[in-house]
């Protein structure tokens, strides 16, 4: 899967001399955690909700907002990017290194064509795991041996049933993997037998 199946695009952007309080009002109002900034077209900075709090004057009277703060002054101007064809693998590893909760894309010319979120990954990742799907999930520790999925796709395949998402996982036990399986069925009985005659050990199956 590509950046650009999950990235939204044509984001709202801003330029740098826009001031902190229309940037957070355009923020609060579309729900934004962080807003582009761009200048004649090219991306000269990134601007996060947390930059403009830290923008704020406390007194005796309260907190107010330093009206005349320009995005120019406050924005992350060494950013990280990533391309729209990156697999979005790496927009994961991204986001969790440098601890951010959005990530500009750009196209091969480096224009800003989207942004893609946490958010995104997270229902891309939902989408893997079929969730949107009703069917029967079960849950198997596999050896770490070549063939093991092949041989749980002929399983599936001699009863007629679909697998509708197939997600592997580190299991913590050595040579083994976790297999979480959707598939069209609810009725998964006999399937559980024979994953179980073939030598998975299948640990939990529920209807979802």
């Amino acid at each position: 899967m590509y950046v650009s199946n999950r990235m939204t695009t044509n984001p709202i952007t801003i330029t740098s001399k826009t001031t902190a309080r229309k940037a957070l009002d355009i923020m609060q109002s579309k729900r934004f955690s962080n807003i582009p900034v761009v200048d004649n077209g090219n991306m000269v900075g990134i601007v996060a909700k947390e930059d403009i709090i830290n923008q704020y004057f406390c007194g005796e009277r309260g907190c107010t907002l330093m009206e005349d703060t320009l995005v120019e002054e406050i924005m992350t101007k060494h950013f990280v990017t990533v391309k729209k064809m990156d697999y979005i693998e790496r927009a994961v590893l991204l986001l969790k290194e440098k601890d951010i909760s959005a990530l500009p894309v750009m196209d091969t010319d480096n224009k800003l064509v989207g942004i893609i979120t946490r958010s995104d990954v997270f229902d891309a990742f939902a989408d893997a795991m079929g969730s949107d799907n009703k069917g029967s999930r079960i849950y198997m520790v596999v050896p770490e041996f070549i063939g093991q999925l092949a041989k749980i796709a002929n399983i599936v395949r001699h009863h007629g049933i679909s697998i509708e998402a197939l997600s592997v996982f580190d299991s913590g036990i050595i040579n083994t993997k976790q297999v979480i399986m959707k598939v069209s069925s609810k009725d998964v009985d006999q399937l559980v037998i024979d994953l179980k005659l073939a030598g998975l050990d299948v640990r939990d199956v529920g209807y979802l």
